[in-house]
């Protein structure tokens, strides 16, 4: 895994655990999408479907977007 990708990774647990003492997420691996970007999909233990974007250089932000 990159460093930028690591540091994604990171940034997404701290984002999902604030707020969140109960709920636990299960995310998928980041995929590449071949044009800068990454994804991943992630579900907490209520069924709830959340996804997530990152530009692949480092110290880039993630961002929720929609999954459909």
């Amino acid at each position: 895994m990159s460093r930028s990708r690591k540091l994604a990774c990171l940034t997404l647990a701290a984002l999902l655990g604030a707020g969140q003492a109960v709920a636990e997420q299960s995310c998928s691996t980041w995929m590449d999408q071949g044009d800068g970007t990454s994804w991943t999909t992630c579900v907490d233990e209520n069924g709830t479907q959340r996804c997530y974007r990152v530009n692949n250089t480092p110290g880039s932000t993630v961002f929720e977007v929609s999954c459909a």
